[in-house]
């Protein structure tokens, strides 16, 4: 993943995103609260030991994990940047049982980046630390941890190595699709670099299937990412079940993280949601477009006529998923941004269907 996690060309990303949000047809609607979506420190949730009430003889493949997308990424950067607002401690608490660790060096120690912009988190004292401290609390989860160099970094396999050898919380099995019981109580890297170690799991492997359709050049194109999405949920729920399937319901390039995720003007959890400029009803400007799905909601109708708001990826996510509560659905690996206590509770449940 590159793009906006490279903030390269942030000044003419900043200038893109400010267009479509205050183009004069993308205006707030009124304002919105779901489960979907937090822009909180914290979400209400306690599921702990969520993982412990499943059998040892579940397959790493055959599980639904909630996770999220650039982890680490909620100190620094700002709105380009931020993809979380809970911190690591309070993610596990909630639910979270997989993370996406990128690594950049500062001072010569590994710590977290997204992009260029650094979080201010060591990999050893905070990252790891807060994963064997929960682990040792709660020996019946594991903590799935992809780890990328997001920021060159010489000898970045050899300093990684050293760290994950000196934690003996860390999975050294031989599998790359494990049972449950072979990691409980274990952090498994999902290796998303190349290095003469093994050090956990090969990271999209000839077993996996990975969705990341992450660049929108508008926020128009956000129905192009729902349908990416909604696409995997649906593989992960029929395909085989030896099969990993890795769903990330975030994107950025031409729009805010925090918008890809709710769908709001502003990035506050009870934000308006925006407006899409096109009207359904006796004024239908929505037909016109395949980019106005049945999905967004019509709001602020008069006379017949209602205006069309955009919906967040997570949202949408969390309506799929409600709609077959209730029996087993697998999603697989589930990242996102700003993830709700709706979200995150329904691929738990999806797990006991």
């Amino acid at each position: 993943m590159s793009g906006v996690r490279r903030l390269a060309s942030r000044t003419a990303l900043t200038a893109a995103v400010l267009t479509g949000l205050a183009a004069g047809t993308a205006t707030p609607a009124v304002a919105d609260q779901t489960a979907g979506y937090s822009h909180d420190g914290s979400i209400g949730l306690t599921a702990t030991d969520w993982m412990a009430r499943l059998p040892s003889s579940t397959l790493l493949s055959e599980m639904s994990i909630p996770g999220t997308h650039d982890t680490g990424a909620s100190v620094f950067g700002g709105d380009i940047a931020f993809t979380q607002s809970m911190n690591l401690g309070t993610q596990l608490n909630s639910g979270i049982r997989a993370w996406d660790i990128r690594l950049g060096e500062s001072s010569g120690r590994l710590e977290l980046y997204h992009g260029i912009a650094r979080q201010g988190q060591d990999f050893q004292n905070d990252v790891l630390a807060t994963a064997d401290a929960f682990l040792q609390a709660h020996p019946g989860e594991t903590v799935l941890m992809r780890v990328k160099e997001e920021q060159t970094v010489s000898d970045f396999a050899a300093k990684v190595h050293d760290l994950l050898a000196a934690d003996p919380r860390v999975y050294r099995g031989s599998s790359d699709n494990p049972s449950l019981g072979d990691i409980r109580g274990r952090i498994v890297v999902l290796q998303d670099f190349s290095s003469a170690d093994r050090e956990g799991i090969p990271y999209a492997n000839s077993g996996w299937s990975v969705q990341d359709n992450y660049t929108l050049s508008t926020n128009w194109d956000l129905a192009g990412k729902w349908h990416s999405v909604a696409a995997q949920l649906d593989a992960a729920s029929s395909g085989p079940a030896t099969e990993t399937y890795v769903n990330y319901l975030s994107a950025s390039g031409g729009s805010f993280p925090y918008f890809v995720a709710s769908g709001h003007s502003s990035p506050g959890t009870s934000a308006p949601n925006l407006l899409t400029g096109w009207t359904r009803g006796i004024i239908n400007t929505c037909g016109g477009s395949g980019n106005c799905i049945p999905e967004y909601p019509s709001v602020n109708c008069f006379w017949g006529t209602c205006s069309v708001a955009f919906q967040g990826v997570n949202v949408m996510a969390m309506q799929k998923m409600n709609a077959v509560a209730g029996t087993h659905h697998r999603y697989g690996i589930v990242y996102a941004d700003f993830p709700g206590a709706g979200l995150i509770q329904d691929v738990i449940n999806s797990n006991n269907g």
